[in-house]
């Protein structure tokens, strides 16, 4: 039996955990001050188990670094970034604040704000003005709801006759009301009684949704689901928070308040001068009476005609106009709380389901703020008063409940069926013009089945920035199936960063051509991931709303890939030592032919990334996957001139040949990668990155501060801190159990790399903590092993002792090539000349020294 991998390439386990790689290693994370949340009425407080409660005490408390409470179980190899929520992690969800420092940090320089609410309307919903069914009566706000939601307090006669609710609730449920019946009236005036999305608004009251990493509770939910007991955030079409601290007094009891076809034909009149506008390559301001910002003025610069994904390949993505203001990525965009409220809403549904953007609004007294979030940004729009502009608050509610789920943010390579609700069944993932193994484009649909179930669930990485990946478990059909069998089958769909050259898909068939033509190395084909086939499509190709929203050039440029490949098992299902060993050997053999015969080296090995199958007879294979980051072999650190900016340059034998470029599979060989050393332009805001991997992982020079290159060593060392976290923390499945678990390893999963970097060292170097009681001396060696597993404890004796005395020499090295860094940089900056080579030279010797201790000969000889 064949179980579906939870988290696949990256992915981390449990999924508490955000997407890998995507981070800048190294982030200070820093708490801003609470007085930030003065004015916000947080969401459901985690309850902490009993053991944890602090008693009450009358003097303030002190604030204190957010630290674990509790082991985590199941997890492993946070990024930083990772860490910083990791370390609040409770068991039942992260702790709010912790969220909302983390969204803060991460979207401040990622956010566009005064989006104008036309444009948003039509880029973000596909709809405009002119869709709005227009009736000779107009529509009606229902006033009493608006009378209650002026005065704060609510009668509710549904359930006890009198019953007064009051506050903020008392206005969501006003607030819903207005909604329900604007949403109403529309319907009436379509001709039809429901939306064709089947959706609806629904005010929470006190319903937590239903989720795999917070227990988050926004407001309203808008999704074909949200009648139903059970709220889920996977099918919501879009969210809405609301905040009024104070009661509007000044309403007249009698006024009305009417959207007439006037106003809505003035609308449609307003948009289609807009787009004259803009056809003559004019810029234009929204009207005055519009209550917007003073130097706003409308980004677009192209004909909004709603695009299908497969339709948007010929339009031409919208220019940013070169008079608009307000869109200087150099300034920090300050967020509110209640800004940082609704983006983690937004952060949240980008995290559930298949996705590739979410939307929603933020009511802030009588003013709604439209907010769109995807893998690249946050996009806020001006805000407008829907008592004072009802026509406007009439066009964001007839979007929605005209729109289906692919305007809302699913991804519209994913076909439902009419009627699915909460659940993937009958629907299918369509791919087309994707390529094959070879690199050669199929010029048709390939179709798959979903097969989503509790035992073959979806997997969404957290956080709405970055890759955003998400494992589909799928089975082919028709034509997929004749290419590729009837095998179970995973989809692999992420948002890369377009200037990754070395894509995963254009290395993996390099790999397994070149292990194909090999001998000797033909044999470890088995031992690489199995892909059948991928898909890239532009934002602009997949119709996805930024890509037409006039926005400037994003911090990091995104496109979208896919890759269907065979489904694999994680290391939790190994059921003996046995079956282990076969594993991790097979990995380690195959990864060194890889970097012989291809030249390619890894670079984020880590215990989610060494999987395995079984073969009919129940022989396990082992399979070493995700090769995102992994790039060609690179050689010596050098300095330039410039002395803080640092290059790597590949030696002549280490250099690709031409036939081996992959130009015709999709990529190019060069050194650059997510991490890889890249000297900063003007065309690029990225900072150079040198290290890459997952902290526990990572080898010990590359948790120091020297920008050393990633060398074939440093996966090596990887191999062995796999071995030692497996060993140490794994707890086999019990007869009853398909699978077992990992235990947290608090001292190497923390956020700060330098920390880990030291724990490691000490580890290497069998020393004791600082502050260990001298009366108790314990063997640090022995006391990392002193929970592993009776069955594994073999290993440790056997494998992991001889290795350790080993790479005991790593931390030597990590020290030698620090200090002669440092008088590197000094002699540098001093302007010493001569001083500088020979230090230059120095430092080589040291890294090709310890290229030659640690070889793959060196390591298989202590596992065989």
């Amino acid at each position: 039996m064949v179980f579906f991998p939870r988290y696949w390439f990256g992915l981390r386990y449990p999924p508490s955990y955000l997407a890998t790689h995507d981070v800048d290693f190294g982030i200070d994370f820093e708490m801003s001050e609470a007085s930030s949340y003065e004015d916000e009425v947080a969401d459901n407080p985690v309850p902490l188990p009993n053991a944890f409660r602090r008693k009450a005490r009358s003097e303030p408390k002190r604030r204190k670094p957010l630290v674990s409470l509790e082991p985590r179980l199941n997890a492993t190899a946070p990024t930083p970034i990772e860490a910083c929520l990791g370390a609040v992690k409770r068991e039942k969800g992260y702790k709010d604040r912790a969220v909302k420092e983390f969204l803060r940090a991460q979207f401040q320089d990622k956010t566009d704000v005064d989006y104008p609410v036309l444009d948003f309307v039509s880029h973000v919903f596909k709809f405009n003005p002119e869709d709005i069914p227009l009736v000779e009566d107009g529509y009606e706000l229902d006033g009493e709801n608006c009378q209650w939601y002026g005065k704060k307090w609510y009668k509710r006669d549904d359930h006890v006759d009198g019953q007064t609710v009051r506050g903020e609730r008392a206005c969501c449920i006003a607030f819903e009301n207005i909604m329900r019946d604007l949403c109403s009236q529309l319907s009436v005036a379509s001709g039809s009684d429901t939306p064709s999305s089947q959706a609806a608004f629904k005010f929470l009251h006190d319903t937590t949704p239903i989720g795999n990493f917070a227990r988050f509770k926004p407001d309203f939910a808008y999704g074909p689901d949200v009648e139903l007991r059970d709220h889920t955030w996977a099918f919501w079409g879009a969210y809405g928070e609301l905040k009024k601290k104070h009661v509007t007094l000044d309403m007249d009891p009698t006024a009305r308040i009417i959207v007439s076809k006037e106003k809505i034909e003035k609308l449609c009149d307003e948009w289609k001068l807009q787009q004259a506008a803009e056809e003559s390559g004019e810029t234009r301001r929204p009207s005055d009476d519009r209550p917007v910002s003073d130097d706003t003025i409308s980004p677009s610069t192209r004909k909004r005609k709603s695009a299908t994904p497969l339709e948007a390949s010929t339009v031409k993505r919208a220019k940013t106009s070169p008079t608009a203001k307000g869109w200087d990525r150099t300034k920090t965009v300050k967020l509110t709380a209640n800004h940082v409220q609704s983006a983690k809403y937004a952060n949240e549904l980008l995290s559930h389901g298949i996705r590739n953007y979410a939307a929603g609004f933020l009511v802030e007294e009588t003013r709604i703020t439209l907010w769109y979030a995807d893998r690249m940004g946050l996009v806020k729009s001006q805000s407008f008063d829907f008592f004072q502009n009802p026509e406007l608050f009439l066009l964001v509610l007839a979007a929605l409940h005209f729109g289906n789920r692919h305007k809302l943010g699913i991804n519209p390579l994913i076909e439902y069926p009419p009627d699915a609700v909460q659940t993937h069944d009958d629907a299918m993932l369509k791919l087309p013009h994707a390529c094959d193994i070879t690199g050669k484009k199929l010029n048709e649909t390939l179709t798959f089945k979903l097969r989503v179930s509790e035992e073959h669930p979806l997997c969404v990485a957290y956080g709405a920035l970055g890759r955003g990946t998400t494992v589909i478990p799928i089975k082919a059909e028709g034509r997929a199936e004749e290419l590729f069998g009837s095998d179970d089958l995973v989809a692999k769909l992420a948002w890369q960063p377009v200037n990754r050259c070395n894509t995963e898909d254009g290395l993996i068939r390099v790999i397994r051509r070149k292990l194909g033509t090999h001998e000797e190395a033909r044999s470890y084909l088995r031992n690489i991931t199995d892909l059948k086939c991928s898909l890239d499509m532009s934002d602009t190709e997949l119709g996805l709303p930024r890509a037409f929203m006039g926005l400037p050039e994003p911090y990091e440029p995104r496109l979208f890939r896919v890759l269907v490949m065979r489904e694999y098992i994680p290391l939790e299902c190994v059921r003996s030592p046995e079956e282990f060993k076969t594993i991790f050997l097979e990995a380690v053999k195959a990864h060194h032919w890889v970097y012989e015969v291809a030249l390619i080296l890894h670079r984020d090995l880590s215990i989610n990334n060494v999987m395995f199958y079984r073969r009919n007879d129940g022989v396990v294979v082992g399979v070493l996957s995700d090769w995102d980051l992994s790039s060609y072999k690179n050689a010596h650190l050098v300095i330039d001139e410039c002395v803080d900016t640092l290059e790597a340059k590949e030696s002549v034998g280490d250099t690709p040949r031409k036939e081996d470029a992959q130009s015709d599979e999709g990529s190019k060989s060069d050194n650059s990668s997510d991490d890889s050393p890249e000297v900063e332009n003007s065309n690029s805001p990225r900072t150079p990155r040198y290290r890459t991997g997952t902290g526990p992982f990572m080898a010990l020079d590359l948790l120091n501060s020297v920008p050393i290159i990633h060398r074939y060593r440093h996966d090596l060392e990887s191999f062995f801190y796999l071995l030692c976290y497996f060993c140490a923390t794994f707890k086999p499945p019990r007869r009853s159990q398909s699978k077992g678990s990992f235990r947290f390893l608090p001292e190497w999963e923390q956020e700060d790399l330098k920390k880990v970097g030291m724990v490691k060292k000490r580890f290497l170097d069998n020393d004791l903590p600082v502050g260990s009681d001298p009366k108790k001396p314990q063997d640090p060696f022995e006391l990392f092993f002193a929970n592993t597993h009776k069955m594994y404890r073999p290993l440790v004796n056997s494998w992991i002792e001889p290795l350790w005395l080993q790479f005991r020499e790593v931390s030597k090295v990590a020290h030698e090539l620090a200090s002669t860094y440092g008088l590197l940089r000094r002699e540098a900056t001093r302007g010493n000349v001569e001083r500088e080579q020979a230090l230059r030279k120095a430092l080589e010797k040291v890294i090709a020294r310890a290229d030659e201790d640690f070889t793959f000969e060196m390591f298989i000889a202590h596992l065989e």
